[in-house]
Order: C-alpha cells, then sequence, then structure tokens
C-alpha cells in the first residue's frame, strides 16, 4: 500500500528532527537571546535556519526518515 505524497515529503524532515533537534533547539535559543539582547534585526536570520533545516533534511535523508550516510 502506498502512503500519501505528504507522508512521504515529511520523511527527511522527521528524520533530521529526530537525529538534531538539540543542535536546532539551541540555535533558534541562541537566535531568540541574539534578538532580545543585541538587536532585532537578528531575526532576518530565521528564515535562513530554516532554509538550511530543509537542505540538510532533503540532502542527507531519504523519503522513509533514514540517513543516508557518505555519499
Amino acid at each position: 500500500m502506498k502512503e500519501p505524497v505528504e507522508r512521504l515529503a515529511m520523511g527527511p524532515i522527521f528524520g533530521l528532527w529526530r537525529d538534531t533537534w538539540w543542535l536546532w533547539t539551541i540555535f533558534m535559543t541562541a537566535l531568540l537571546g541574539a534578538v532580545i539582547f543585541v538587536t532585532p534585526f537578528f531575526l532576518f536570520m530565521a528564515p535562513a535556519f530554516v532554509v538550511m533545516f530543509l537542505y540538510f533534511a532533503f540532502v542527507r535523508y531519504d523519503e522513509n526518515g533514514k540517513n543516508r550516510g557518505d555519499m
């Protein structure tokens, strides 16, 4: 039985989040700290983090959320 297309597209995202949730949490906490204590201008980096996350998800993980290993 085939899975819906939406579920297949989420496999790499869930795989990366499962393996690196702690790192992305640190990134976002540091970004929030920079926004609050330095300048709100750092808020413009938030979309860059989203793009990086999606890039690494679709490059490093297959449609089932498994790490592709060394390429």
